[in-house]
């Protein structure tokens, strides 16, 4: 406590060497253990102007027994008052401190709800993607085989065709053959009947003209 006299005596007198607005407002913190009351006048006696809650930042204006401070209320006007210096620190209080440690908490576990959020999105879009290169390796594989497939058949089809046009060529020259074949055979069997009817008609002339001609000779 001797020490914090000492801290608002060495206030007191920088504010009187200093000039008025030079001075950087130097701020003081209430007890954390109980409501204290600020009064219009130093003392005991002196007219209760407002209650300031545990744990409220003060800007210390005449520190001394009784230090005359200024409290930001409510509404945001400030309140000049007095409040005992012993209800002071220059620290926050423990109470204040947790009670911002609890909302730097509470904001850092809104964060991580919101990074937690983030996250599971990504992982389930990063799954949705990963099911669809799946996919899409699946279908490339299935097409790739297609066309693997599509190419031998085409092959194959191809030298089908290939060998069904020489397959009928072949049938059209044998086809032709057999023509002509039937053709050869037909003359052939035509001129042997011609000559056998040549050869028969020359014998029955030559055996009437031997018969005739040995007539002659009997009647001479």
């Amino acid at each position: 406590m001797d020490r914090f006299r000492f801290a608002l005596a060495l206030t007191t007198a920088l504010a009187i060497l200093i000039p008025a607005g030079a001075a950087p407002a130097v701020t003081a913190y209430t007890t954390d253990t109980q409501e204290t009351l600020l009064r219009a006048t130093p003392s005991t006696s002196g007219k209760i102007l407002l209650t300031v809650p545990p744990a409220s930042g003060v800007e210390l204006v005449n520190p001394n027994a009784y230090t005359k401070v200024r409290y930001k209320k409510t509404d945001g006007q400030m309140q000049e008052g007095w409040i005992p210096s012993r209800f002071l620190s220059q620290r926050p209080p423990g109470s204040s401190r947790t009670r911002e440690l609890e909302a730097e908490n509470e904001t850092l576990k809104a964060q991580l709800g919101e990074v937690d959020k983030e996250k599971t999105e990504l992982s389930q879009k990063e799954k949705e993607l990963t099911d669809k290169l799946t996919k899409l390796n699946a279908a490339y594989e299935v097409l790739k085989d297609g066309s693997a497939n599509y190419l031998k058949l085409k092959s194959e089809n191809d030298s089908a065709k290939a060998s069904l046009t020489s397959a009928q060529e072949n049938i059209q020259t044998l086809v032709q053959e057999n023509e002509n074949l039937k053709l050869s055979n037909n003359i052939r069997w035509f001129v042997a009947g011609a000559i056998v009817l040549l050869s028969g008609w020359f014998m029955g002339w030559a055996a009437a003209r031997w018969r005739k001609k040995r007539r002659r000779t009997y009647y001479y």
